[in-house]
């Protein structure tokens, strides 16, 4: 009998198939051993000859069946530790994955601190600088920090799905608003490309994660504008059985065949992009790859090239949306300047400090620059100064946080003092909690733009008429 392999899913079965075998075979001898007795009446010579030939082939018998028993327990062993060998292994890459992430995380964290700064001290020297060619040189070192931004966030987000720890919720969650604000979001990049950028209404309920949704939709209109040098780009809806395929058409330069698997692995990219800052990192499919198969969401692709491409998400079909409908974002009156506004900032980071130094003086801001809470009110006491805003880091050092710090001003100048969070921790978990708390948040590194637009909103809040 040949020894069958420990990870023969089929082993056990055959084996058992033998035994039955074997005892069968018994007890046909057994049976027809009897038989022979009964047919011999009883001769003593005759009975004792049947005895032995009947003990040679029980012991043979009983040899194969030990024999075979004995390999069954020497495979059911070598299973048993192939199996223990595999788990051992899976808990150890599991363990390496959640180091890796964590790595990431801490590794985002420090390299955000000077990104951060940089980009401060970028926007303020931007006020500064008059020559139209300067000017377009600090717009390209700009651009290139963005660039370094969307690295890191997206090689942070790969490695959280590859580990298994990016938290899904799933409900039920209306199509059609997110099309309309996704669409609304697009449009300006659409047409600064010179494309027309069209969404058809759709009514459908889908059952998914609505934040990992919209993240595949993104990555997918974002590509289709960017391959795309003439024509339109198209969103919309269709029905299929029990899934909604959600569908971004666009008729640019198209992927061919023998491509259509690769560009959902890491860092590939089709090489003819039609403008050249048009390229990507190559990691928005590989994001879109993900997070579908972490929610079981099909992803299929239809092109040709020269003529456009398809991108299919197949969505689960929900029964009743959660939540109020969308509306079109207000348009809001532009909120008074920070002229002349005590604006704390908490961080561990003298550069950092330095940093928002330099773009708040140009903003007219007083700036008091602290560490903690105590040094931040004995430097307000010092200069008679009520602090109009605090701009907290989210880490601080010894196991402090910025919204500690907060807290502690509050308490001093009062609740309703206005205040920001500031991270290079982009989690969904960290924004979450910040939002329920009632904390404004931005993630580093931070552009002046939005830190000034945020800054402003919180000084001066518009109000509801």
């Amino acid at each position: 009998m040949t020894d069958l392999p420990p990870h023969d899913p089929d082993a056990y079965a055959r084996h058992e198939a033998e035994l039955r075998k074997l005892r069968k075979i018994n007890r046909v001898l057994m049976d027809r051993v009897e038989r022979d007795m009964d047919a011999q009446g009883g001769d003593a010579y005759s009975l004792f000859r049947t005895a032995i030939t009947l003990e040679a082939r029980v012991s043979e018998r009983t040899t194969e069946l030990t024999k075979l028993t004995h390999q069954l327990m020497h495979e059911i062993s070598e299973r048993r530790q192939v199996e223990k060998a595999l788990l051992a292994a899976k808990a150890e890459a599991e363990q390496a994955n959640l180091g890796k992430t964590r790595f990431l995380a801490a590794a985002m964290h420090d390299l955000c601190q000077p990104l951060n700064a940089a980009r401060l001290f970028l926007g303020a020297l931007a006020d500064e600088v008059a020559s139209d060619r300067h000017r377009d040189l600090l717009g390209r070192i700009d651009s290139a920090l963005d660039t370094v931004d969307e690295l890191l966030g997206t090689l942070l987000d790969i490695s959280k799905l590859d580990s298994g720890v990016w938290p899904v919720t799933l409900g039920n969650v209306a199509s059609g608003p997110i099309l309309a604000r996704l669409a609304e979001e697009y449009r300006p990049q659409a047409h600064a490309a010179g494309l027309d950028l069209r969404v058809v209404a759709c009514g459908a309920i889908v059952h998914t994660d609505q934040h990992l949704f919209e993240r595949i939709l993104r990555n997918l209109i974002s590509n289709a504008i960017r391959y795309t040098a003439e024509g339109r780009v198209l969103i919309g809806c269709r029905r299929q059985g029990t899934r909604l395929a959600v569908q971004v058409w666009d008729t640019g330069v198209g992927i061919p065949s023998q491509m259509q698997r690769q560009i959902f692995e890491e860092f590939q990219r089709l090489g003819n992009a039609p403008r050249r800052e048009g390229k990507g990192l190559g990691l928005g499919l590989a994001i879109v790859d993900r997070i579908a198969r972490l929610l079981d969401l099909g992803i299929e692709v239809k092109s040709q090239v020269g003529r456009g491409s398809c991108f299919s998400v197949m969505v689960p079909i929900g029964t009743a949306a959660n939540g109020p409908d969308w509306a079109p974002p207000d348009r809001r009156i532009e909120p008074p300047g920070l002229d002349g506004k005590t604006i704390v900032v908490i961080d561990n980071d003298e550069i950092a400090i330095d940093g928002m130094r330099a773009v708040l003086n140009g903003w007219g801001c007083r700036l008091v620059g602290a560490a903690s809470s105590q040094d931040a009110e004995e430097r307000l006491a010092a200069d008679a100064l009520v602090p109009d805003l605090v701009v907290a880091d989210y880490h601080l050092d010894h196991g402090t946080y910025g919204t500690d710090v907060i807290t502690a001003l509050r308490s001093r100048y009062g609740n309703d003092l206005p205040a920001l969070v500031v991270s290079g921790d982009r989690s969904t978990q960290l924004r979450g909690s910040l939002k329920a708390s009632g904390y404004a948040f931005l993630a580093k590194p931070v552009s002046p733009a939005r830190l000034r637009a945020m800054m402003s909103y919180l000084v001066s809040p518009p109000t509801d008429e």
